[in-house]
């Protein structure tokens, strides 16, 4: 357990430094090492205790003195039954709902967004002016840089556009012709944007050039504020007022994309950025990077007014916002491996300690003309009750979870979950037979004498 805790440590160390703060400073030590050791001590001395009241010391001292070949005592067969049923359903219920956490992750990582992030990197400037810089001299310096990355070779489109993972912020939008107020999270984009990262348009025109050039700015709203705006007529042509006071004419909408991790699509609109804009994506060619000196270099040989502040790959973004989904992922399968290993392990030794009581019953059957398949099935037979009390109760405990937290779990409740809790049940019958099967392959598969013997 020491062991896989430091690699545990070592791996999130190396991987996960920017999503959990302050893991450098974890480590394991000598407190939690004598905390982990004090712990499995209570916990063996609880199972020994446990384990000693299952013997029936005063019948196993008969036994003994009467010295009767072939005879033991057991542990009562309703005590197997009662541990069986245990196993089984903690068994299904935590791979039940294990694997429908991690279906529903792998869904999200896998679900298609709407657009294109590979090959593209976004870069934010900040001023290293103690003034604003405004004006014609903002627009020349970013034109010139604009036009600076345009040259680089690895460099396929340049887009003067903040990034569709990071961009949006609520805007205040009012229709002028009948004053109806919205709150779509809006972004400023010029002609390149929607081309370099694949957003379809479903009606009306892109942004072009001349649209960013002029001082006339236009709005490009997603389909989810189409629909909402279709209501009050035709979207196209229809005017918005951003908060400015200007009414701004509606020339396009486009298909919605989805942001990693975020279920539902919001109400987007996007406004014709300026030429003073201090926001960039770069659409790399295939097989092509680019470092943050090269980015750093073409700045400082335009201006000593800007400083680069952030640079990162749309890729690279995407799966960081999908952290908690590939935790769950990597969680859920890690923890549903682990449960059917321990629940093998619990099965095979409670069938295989009642198998061995019953050796010599196993060899007579066999000695008559039993068959190795009808050995197994009698030890199915004989527990199968414990099988399916363990699973009518799994049930019982899913539902009440489900009653309990229904106003949490009410999107994840619906028809594909019997997929999932038919593979559920086939794996633990599965496991089952499995751990029936296994004691007995020592006295099938060898001469019957064996079984028939009083000691080895």
């Amino acid at each position: 357990a020491l062991v896989i805790a430091f690699g545990g440590i070592f791996v999130m160390k190396i991987f996960l430094p920017q999503q959990l703060p302050r893991i450098d400073e974890l480590t394991v030590n000598g407190s939690t090492i004598l905390l982990a050791m004090g712990i499995t001590l209570l916990i063996v001395l609880i199972l020994s205790h446990l384990n000693s009241r299952m013997i029936n010391y005063r019948a196993l001292n008969s036994t003994l003195k009467s010295s009767g070949k072939a005879t033991g005592i057991q542990v009562s067969k309703k005590l197997r039954g009662i541990l069986i049923t245990s196993q089984i359903t903690v068994v299904t219920i935590l791979v039940f709902i294990s694997i429908g956490l991690f279906q529903d992750s792998i869904k999200i990582i896998t679900q298609g967004l709407g657009f294109e992030t590979n090959n593209i990197v976004s870069l934010d400037l900040s001023s290293a002016a103690s003034e604003t810089i405004t004006g014609d001299a903002s627009i020349q310096i970013m034109t010139e840089f604009r036009d600076r990355l345009s040259e680089l070779p690895e460099i396929e489109t340049v887009s003067q556009s903040a990034s569709p993972l990071g961009g949006f912020g609520y805007t205040s939008t009012t229709v002028t012709s009948t004053n109806n107020n919205f709150t779509p999270v809006g972004i400023s984009v010029d002609n390149q944007y929607f081309n370099m990262i694949n957003q379809p348009l479903i009606e009306g025109d892109y942004f072009t050039q001349e649209h960013v050039n002029s001082k006339n700015n236009y709005v490009i709203v997603n389909d989810v504020f189409a629909k909402t705006l279709a209501l009050e007529g035709n979207v196209i042509g229809m005017n918005v007022d951003l908060g400015d006071g200007v009414p701004l004419p509606i020339i396009g909408v486009v298909k919605g994309i989805k942001i990693p991790g975020v279920k539902t699509i919001p109400m987007r609109v996007y406004m014709s950025s300026s030429l003073n804009g201090s926001r960039f994506l770069l659409k790399l060619k295939q097989g092509q990077e680019i470092s943050r000196e090269q980015i750093t270099g073409i700045l400082r040989s335009v201006t000593s007014q800007y400083n680069l502040f952030k640079m990162r790959s749309l890729e690279e973004r995407r799966v960081e916002m999908l952290f908690t989904q590939y935790t769950i992922v990597i969680t859920t399968a890690t923890l549903a491996i682990l449960t059917f290993l321990l629940a093998a392990i619990g099965l095979y030794g409670i069938l295989n300690y009642g198998i061995q009581m019953r050796r010599l019953e196993i060899g007579t059957r066999m000695a008559i003309g039993a068959k190795g398949k009808d050995i197994v099935i009698l030890v199915l037979k004989d527990n199968a009750s414990a099988l399916v009390i363990g699973l009518l109760v799994s049930i019982v405990v899913l539902v009440i979870l489900y009653l309990g937290f229904s106003h949490r779990i009410t999107e994840s409740i619906n028809v594909k979950l019997v997929p999932i809790f038919l593979m559920t049940l086939g794996t633990t019958l599965l496991l089952s037979s499995f751990a029936c099967y296994m004691p007995l392959r020592q006295y099938i598969n060898r001469p019957v004498i064996h079984s028939l013997k009083g000691s080895e």
